[in-house]
């Protein structure tokens, strides 16, 4: 073969082979920062400094007897009254919504290698009956001025059983428009370790798929639609009526 009949790549393939390069690299990287394990924390601790380096998800607290007022307070508002929501009433009524899964429940297992006897092969085959993916019950955490939001999701795979952390934190808007409810801002949102708020475009498309996978009963919905006020204060979630809108007691 002679070398004038070598063909050199032209401008536009290389352009194009670059943006490819670039894009399998971006995807190789959100993958592994996505299945990057994250620290679950039940309480920040005291003696020894977080790794700045390391993503962490601390819970929010889930004190059921002070959680119990919810519904009282579900109840006031449902008659027009303003009402002021702890962090623990939060987690009580959201787990009345959704309760627990089986695997929440319990500390995990490890799976078996291989199944010598006939028992554990069922077993076994029950682990392989598993859903690929189950959404964990959401966990609500306030602060002084946002609200962080925590989904579990439990992953299996090829008898392979793993947790990816969804967190995010932020505060509350009122839409431009004056008939659309209020809507929920976030300012962080991390899929594992995966910055999810600084893809951009991305942010939203991702934040919709991990929200729609609850869905609300309607009386809730429609009392959402009514607020006039929704925001964080003292660690309190403020959730305002509009004045006039409580129904005079008979």
């Amino acid at each position: 073969m002679h070398a004038s009949n070598l063909r050199l790549p032209g401008l536009i393939e290389i352009i194009l082979g670059s943006i490819l390069a670039v894009l399998l690299g971006a995807v190789v990287a959100a993958t592994i920062l996505l299945l990057k394990p994250v620290d679950v924390l039940k309480e920040l601790p005291k003696d020894t400094a977080l790794d700045a380096s390391k993503i962490y998800y601390l819970a929010g607290r889930k004190d059921y007897t002070a959680g119990q007022r919810w519904r009282f307070k579900r109840d006031s508002l449902a008659q027009g009254h303003s009402v002021r929501v702890t962090e623990d009433e939060l987690n009580a009524w959201i787990e009345n919504i959704y309760p627990l899964l089986p695997i929440e429940t319990k500390a995990p297992v490890k799976p078996k290698a291989k199944a010598k006897t006939p028992a554990a092969a069922a077993a076994g085959a029950d682990a392989g009956d598993q859903p690929l993916i189950q959404a964990g019950t959401p966990n609500f955490r306030v602060t002084t001025d946002t609200l962080r939001i925590g989904v579990i999701y439990y992953i299996n795979v090829f008898g392979y059983s793993f947790q990816v952390v969804t967190q995010t934190a932020g505060a509350f808007e009122k839409p431009r428009r004056g008939d659309d409810p209020i809507y929920f801002k976030p300012s962080t949102f991390y899929i594992g370790s995966l910055p999810v708020h600084k893809l951009l475009m991305l942010k939203p498309l991702a934040f919709g798929q991990v929200v729609n996978v609850y869905e609300f009963p309607n009386d809730l919905v429609e009392l959402w639609k009514k607020l006039e006020v929704v925001r964080v204060e003292n660690r309190e979630l403020v959730l305002g009526m509009p004045a006039g809108a409580a129904v005079p007691a008979p």
